[in-house]
């Protein structure tokens, strides 16, 4: 909204946005890396996180890892706990890098832009950008829980004694 006005220039904005993105989603990650486990273990059940959805979380980066990294740029809770749980989860770091500057040049982008061309209608960007990320944390949510009770009646049949499908 500031460069619109003419107070910042509009590329070194998108630059230091983008920068700022980035830096912060690698600390996230090292702090993950450095702390990991241990320290979700002993924190995590005060945000909900028990062993075992640690260990649901562990195999969601396994197999999912550049996809949160990436979207959860976009959604407001996972921006900050999606690069410490890649780190925790032990995400090879040339894995996680390339899908995090590609989300922080994208959000840099979406939001700074939406800024500079809305300007002064920051009040209606504002709030569809709420209702998006409303949606989009819904979204989320609902593809989360989905995952989780698929995963957890796979844990609950039988081995062996299964049907074929």
């Amino acid at each position: 909204m500031l460069a619109s006005f003419g107070v910042l220039e509009l590329p070194q904005t998108l630059l230091v946005a983008a920068a700022g993105a980035l830096a912060g989603d690698n600390v996230g990650y090292v702090l993950g890396r450095r702390l990991g486990r241990p320290w979700l273990e002993r924190h995590g059940r005060q945000v909900g996180l028990h062993p075992g959805m640690l260990a649901r979380v562990d195999a969601l980066f396994a197999t999912h890892g550049r996809k949160a990294v990436l979207i959860g740029r976009f959604i407001g809770f996972l921006r900050a706990m999606a690069p410490f749980a890649a780190g925790a989860a032990g995400m090879p770091y040339r894995r996680f890098a390339p899908y995090n500057a590609i989300g922080a040049i994208a959000w840099a982008l979406v939001f700074v832009l939406l800024g500079h061309f809305l300007g002064t209608s920051w009040s209606v960007a504002e709030k569809w950008i709420g209702r998006a990320g409303l949606v989009a944390g819904t979204l989320a949510l609902a593809a989360a829980v989905w995952w989780f009770r698929r995963h957890r009646r796979s844990d609950a049949t039988p081995r062996g004694r299964g049907d074929s499908g």
